[in-house]
């Protein structure tokens, strides 16, 4: 799993550069709801690199592929891979609880919050007992809270615009998406350009969303709603919540209301574009045959797990080889692995078999039947550059 990330990562990291430049560059000509739009990219992406379908490639299943197992491997490879794991793990866990206890302390507040009625109220809307929102939250149902002196620090065309900004992120799906946002932060936590790019996300989240709301709006209606925006900026929030939208963020509010004074559509071209041009770096990163590579190229693997040298083996000085066939699925997952031939028998079968079992190849959406490979467990070392020559008996003549 870590290897896979790790993978993901570069391809990933060069994306999120590309649409912070896009995000600086293209607000102004294409507009607020159009940059959104291409943060899309970032689950394209993910989602393109499990389930592209590639073409198939050409591989001799006759071809014995050898690597060599020292002593060196008793426990560093495996140890290795296990640190790496459990340290991502920790990562996970750690933002995974931070946004469980995020939830469970807005649903709190909400809940000590007193309701409001009214016909001008939407559902489920109450007015807490301090500064905190407005802002919306929820997973099925919206949950609004406005603070305490919503209803005399904004006038009634404030409110109104207040509410429908709300109501429009839930109607757009923006708090869904979030999740889905927070979901692949909790994944590449250890990537920093992952966290710049979901606030800026985040920040392009808004400028759309106000761009929404006012797209039909007149001139004094967009400039109470500037007032409002103004307003809620000197009202801090109490605390941050990745899962909430708060109006108080100081540095990016004098842009947001420099957008209020621009109004443009939704640039489809401009996304459609950038979705493709997703989906075919994607192709091309994944499948050396339509970039032009070899066809009879054979399998590459992508995850490699070490055997384990077996300690008893390693004390009584043993080494041998272990000989195993193996088929490799359309989505690069090794099956069916069994042992040819080994020497000394049994030593080293379950260990090299074990790791087999864990290597992955780059999906080529057709199934590759009856890979051979050696593994060799040494005890000495071989120098890397020392050319190394197999010599066989002659078979025996009938």
């Amino acid at each position: 799993m870590t290897n896979y990330l790790l993978q993901l990562s570069l391809p990933l990291s060069l994306l999120l550069l590309l649409l912070l430049l896009a995000q600086k560059v293209l607000l102004k000509p294409i507009g607020a709801r159009s940059v959104y739009a291409l943060w899309a990219a970032v689950p394209l992406l993910l989602l393109s690199s499990a389930f592209t379908p590639l073409l198939p490639q050409v591989v001799n299943t006759n071809a014995i592929k050898r690597y060599q197992v020292g002593i060196q491997q008793l426990t560093a490879a495996a140890d290795t891979v296990n640190w790496l794991f459990w340290l991502w793990l920790a990562g996970v866990l750690l933002c995974s609880g931070f946004l469980l206890l995020s939830y469970i302390s807005g649903r709190a507040q909400f809940n000590r919050a007193a309701a409001l009625t009214g016909n001008s109220m939407p559902p489920h809307c109450r007015q807490a007992n301090c500064n905190a929102g407005p802002y919306i939250t929820g997973l099925i149902t919206p949950h609004i809270l406005l603070p305490n002196d919503f209803f005399h620090r904004f006038d009634a065309t404030q409110q109104r615009l207040i509410l429908q900004h709300e109501l429009t992120h839930w109607r757009r799906g923006d708090l869904h998406l979030n999740y889905l946002a927070l979901a692949i932060v909790s994944l590449f936590w250890f990537n920093p350009l992952v966290w710049l790019g979901y606030r800026q996300y985040r920040h392009a989240q808004e400028l759309a969303c106000d761009a929404l709301v006012t797209q039909d709006a007149g001139k004094a209606e967009r400039i109470a709603y500037g007032y409002a925006l103004l307003s809620s900026t000197q009202q801090a929030p109490l605390y941050w919540s990745p899962l909430t939208h708060h109006y108080g963020d100081f540095n990016t509010m004098k842009q947001r209301i420099m957008q209020l004074q621009r109004q443009q559509g939704f640039a489809k071209t401009w996304v459609l574009s950038a979705m493709a041009l997703v989906i075919t770096a994607t192709f091309l990163l994944q499948q050396p045959a339509l970039a032009g590579a070899d066809k009879t190229q054979q399998l590459t693997a992508v995850m490699r797990i070490e055997p384990r040298y077996p300690i008893a083996a390693a004390k009584d000085g043993i080494a041998g080889f272990v000989q195993l066939k193996y088929d490799v699925s359309a989505d690069g997952k090794v099956e069916n692995v069994s042992v040819v031939k080994s020497s000394p028998t049994g030593i080293f079968d379950k260990e090299a078999v074990y790791a087999l079992q864990q290597w992955r190849y780059t999906a080529t959406g057709q199934r590759h039947q009856a890979q051979l490979v050696q593994l060799d467990f040494e005890l000495d070392p071989v120098q890397t550059d020392m050319e190394r020559i197999s010599v066989t008996p002659p078979a025996k003549k009938g």
